[in-house]
């Protein structure tokens, strides 16, 4: 066996051990982000709003640029 088939044949395996890795990551990082999902939306709160609802907002004034004109 030539020295050239050698490294190849030592290249080919490095790049499948590297793609298998790869692979691996992205499927942990995947199910990461499937539980990550799960706990946030746990923790959320969905609000439907109806038309004669009322609600209060706060608008400051430094919040508007201040080129605007100003009706606050």
């Amino acid at each position: 066996m030539s020295l050239y088939s050698k490294m190849a044949n030592s290249a080919e395996f490095f790049a499948r051990i590297v793609h298998n890795l790869h692979v691996e990551i992205i499927k942990h990082i995947q199910a990461s982000k499937e539980q990550y999902k799960i706990r946030a939306d746990l923790y959320k709160y969905h609000d439907a709003l109806n038309v004669e609802d009322y609600f209060m907002i706060q608008i400051k004034l430094e919040w508007c640029p201040l080129e605007t004109n100003h009706k606050l």
